[in-house]
């Protein structure tokens, strides 16, 4: 976009002086050129650095805690437009603590990336996958209903434990979940009754 805008100004530049106003045409105005897009883009990547490392969790590469509540913001007024449901799924890995304990925090942070690369696999392109703290993952389910959510979270834990079989062939993942507007309206609401459901079933596991 900046360098769209650098090129922009420069041809009104062009037009304004060298054809307007008649002033003579130098070869320098190429140099100039070249050197205000090259600044322009410089700044651009820059830009796009800063704005991928404020939404994203440095160690898997998901996305963080208040980019997912601004996101879910955004997708409920979405949702409530096409009267349709979202999901909020909250994940968290069994056994984890063993496998810093056992193998040391280089495997635990090699499971992480594991988990949420089987997760951005999982889930379709209308979704979203955060890392929420620890060893802990939110999941944004776009039009997830209500009839068909036990069986989307069973094939979620599927898909990690398959992704983690040949590495970490004991770990499997809670999983609770809630549904927006049914389980309530607010994200905070929604996460803590994902979070209670999730808690329920790694009791009973």
């Amino acid at each position: 976009m900046a360098t769209g805008i650098v090129l922009l100004f420069n041809i009104i530049r062009y037009f304004y002086y060298h054809q307007y106003l008649a002033f003579p045409f130098y070869w320098t105005f190429f140099v100039l050129t070249a050197l205000f897009l090259s600044i322009a883009w410089w700044a651009g990547k820059q830009f796009d650095k800063v704005k991928y490392l404020s939404e994203r969790d440095p160690l898997t590469g998901t996305y963080n805690r208040r980019t997912v509540e601004e996101y879910f913001h955004k997708v409920a007024k979405i949702s409530d437009i096409k009267k349709q449901s979202l999901g909020v799924i909250m994940l968290d890995l069994n056994k984890f603590k063993e496998v810093n304990d056992k193998y040391g925090h280089h495997k635990g942070d090699e499971l992480l990336i594991q988990v949420a690369t089987a997760l951005n696999t999982f889930v379709t392109k209308h979704d979203l996958v955060a890392r929420w703290g620890g060893d802990e993952f939110v999941v944004l389910v776009d039009n997830m209903k209500e009839n068909t959510a036990n069986a989307y979270v069973k094939e979620l834990q599927q898909a990690i434990t398959l992704q983690n079989a040949e590495n970490f062939p004991n770990v499997e993942a809670s999983v609770g979940y809630a549904i927006y507007p049914q389980h309530g309206k607010s994200f905070q609401k929604l996460v803590q009754e994902a979070d209670a459901y999730m808690y329920k079933d790694k009791k009973e596991n």
